[in-house]
């Protein structure tokens, strides 16, 4: 299996349990900081999606397995059909969803490390993200988690960031897939 079928496995669990969690509750001191250390790790993992170094990518992957085991409020969101990850290889690369992802992860752990933090803008960030790590899915493959979730197209991805990002967020990312777009023009 390839790191990117693993890695995007692990972020779209990631997303949408955090984005089912963080609606319409109230939120705790302990779910805060839980919620930081998720996305955080997280992101140090789609970081690291592209290496060509697998053996660190492996290690990544195999911190996040122990961070699962330390927080079971985060670990019981990703069942576990293996814990080996050997074999991997690199696989394909999508640069815009990568930079789309990097983006709103970006605004997002701005967001969760404030003092006072915006719930809805939260909210709206994980909504939004939730479908861009489906492009590296495949449906009846093996994977850590055997999600077994059908994978979706970049522009059926964007479509979907776009359909539930504000105004003034949609003209953010807009300019970001035209800045992506000419870079991969030239």
């Amino acid at each position: 299996m390839s790191l990117q079928d693993i890695i995007g496995e692990l972020l779209y669990i990631g997303i949408v349990a955090e984005k089912g969690r963080c609606y319409g509750i109230r939120w705790k001191y302990g779910y805060k900081k839980v919620l930081r250390i998720h996305i955080e790790s997280l992101n140090e993992l789609r970081k690291c999606m592209n290496s060509n170094n697998i053996e660190f990518v492996c290690d990544e992957i195999n911190d996040f397995f122990e961070l699962c085991e330390k927080y079971p409020e985060i670990g019981k969101f990703y069942p576990f059909s293996m814990n080996s990850i050997e074999n991997s290889y690199v696989g394909e690369s999508y640069v815009a969803v990568d930079k789309l992802i990097d983006s709103l992860f970006e605004e997002l752990i701005i967001e969760i490390r404030k003092m006072f933090i915006n719930k809805r803008k939260v909210y709206d960030l994980l909504n939004a993200m939730h479908n861009l790590p489906r492009v590296y899915l495949g449906k009846n493959k093996n994977t850590l988690c055997n999600l077994k979730q059908e994978s979706i197209s970049v522009s059926d991805a964007t479509n979907f960031m776009f359909s539930n990002l504000s105004n003034d967020m949609k003209e953010k990312y807009q300019k970001i897939l035209i800045d992506i777009e000419k870079v991969q023009d030239i």
